[in-house]
């Protein structure tokens, strides 16, 4: 059985069992300790289980669609590159965390213990936002993308533009030192306008792929960022040339 096969079977399992322990995955797939926690945290970041002490529980809050891990690429530098950037929130901050599998990360590694207002435009942020007792979701209205379940739209600026973002966590298809932000979604634009004027930091969140790519829909200038996350495996040249433009680099 390969690991693929081993993690369905297990997620079999736990559906039908809402619980398992970790004992009993070992014994039953004859695996170490190493691999049964690989394969939780899988199922974690797929959303099917919580990990506790000893034992994994089946997640029954769950909604259908979002991000699952097999569809998503650089799923491993996504999840440092949000772990890393939800330490850059503080107490009562406001915030907005723009739809995509990197902000989505973020949501996720989000510190239990500080109070803070979440906005965002993705009805699965929304729910993973729920997990957190002392975090106030507020989701933005307006046309829903069915792909994306992102909203967007001219009922969403005006929400929008009611609100003061202390940072926003921007997700996007391409950052680079001479042609800015940009993306792939012209139904977007508007939107992405909006949320750099209505935040006081700009937070680029993208992994090594993005870094110096260039696509159809420009979303603003280098010059409106103030802050890139990414992973180590990013251009140096191109990396170097953000910097030059006086955007602060963390390379995780």
């Amino acid at each position: 059985m390969n690991t693929e096969e081993r993690r369905a079977c297990i997620e079999e399992l736990i559906k039908e069992k809402k619980e398992l322990d970790v004992n009993f995955i070992k014994d039953r797939f004859s695996v170490s300790s190493v691999t049964v926690r690989n394969d939780l945290m899988y199922l974690e970041r797929k959303g099917v289980v919580k990990r506790l002490f000893g034992k994994a529980v089946l997640r029954d809050d769950r909604i259908s669609g979002g991000f699952d891990p097999d569809e998503v690429e650089n799923l491993e530098f996504k999840e440092k590159i949000g772990k890393f950037a939800a330490t850059l929130i503080e107490e009562n901050d406001s915030i907005m965390l723009y739809t995509g599998t990197t902000t989505m990360q973020v949501a996720r590694q989000l510190d239990e213990s500080k109070s803070i207002i979440a906005v965002t435009n993705s009805i699965y942020i929304a729910h993973e936002l729920r997990r957190f007792s002392r975090v106030k979701p507020v989701l933005i209205g307006g046309n829903l993308s069915v792909d994306t379940g992102a909203t967007y739209g001219v009922q969403a600026i005006k929400q929008l533009e009611q609100y003061n973002i202390d940072k926003l966590f921007l997700s996007l298809d391409g950052i680079d030192a001479d042609s800015g932000i940009t993306n792939n979604h012209p139904y977007e634009t508007d939107l992405n306008f909006a949320l750099i004027q209505a935040a006081r930091q700009i937070i680029v969140i993208a992994d090594h792929s993005k870094i110096g790519a260039t696509h159809f829909v420009h979303m603003g200038s280098i010059e409106d960022v103030d802050i890139l996350v990414t992973d180590t495996k990013a251009p140096a040249d191109k990396i170097e040339a953000i910097r030059a433009k006086g955007v602060t680099v963390y390379q995780v």
